[in-house]
């Protein structure tokens, strides 16, 4: 951000919990990402599960991401078969962001600044833990209702990805004795 520079292709970042999350906002890391071009998604299993809505990238197109989650099955992130995902370090997945780039080697190669000079990436740094411990955020949790009968779970018929399950047999403990 000190040479104007930020990500050049979309840089999603998903909080791993809920004290993460609160601590990157207290701490302004959040903003810092904000201010780079990326966008803090909900800690929760979005893209790690399928569920990245991609509008830059349609459904068959070859294509390569780079992630740091620990998910890198064609597919995974985007539900795209094409996609393929390569696992890295978040500090390798900012600075390929920045120039877009599988190729760019940040140990070696410069980057153009906003003022047109050209910079090297310094090695990345940071306290190992939050100096003012972490945040719990807020309680999220709900206990499930005692009476479960009334809830309603709501799925889209023409959903490719989600589906009800079929209520299961009766488990018939006869036939679970007979097998010995």
């Amino acid at each position: 951000l000190a040479h104007g520079r930020k990500s050049k292709i979309p840089f999603n970042v998903t909080p791993g919990s809920e004290q993460i999350r609160a601590t990157i906002e207290r701490d302004g890391i959040a903003q810092i990402l904000r201010d780079f071009g990326g966008t803090v998604l909900a800690n929760a299993c979005g893209p790690c599960i399928g569920q990245w809505d991609r509008k830059d990238v349609k459904k068959g197109e070859k294509n390569t991401i780079v992630s740091s989650y620990n998910r890198n099955f064609t597919g995974r992130n985007d539900a795209n078969a094409a996609t393929h995902a390569f696992v890295t370090s978040p500090e390798l997945v900012t600075a390929l962001a920045i120039e877009a780039r599988l190729n760019f080697n940040p140990v070696t190669d410069s980057i153009k600044g906003a003022d047109g000079k050209n910079f090297k990436l310094s090695n990345p740094f940071g306290d190992e833990l939050p100096s003012k411990g972490f945040d719990p955020g807020h309680d999220t949790y709900q206990a499930p209702p005692s009476d479960g009968s009334k809830i309603n779970v709501k799925v889209d018929p023409t959903s490719n990805r989600l589906q009800l399950l079929e209520p299961f047999k009766a488990w018939a403990f006869e036939m679970y004795l007979m097998s010995y």
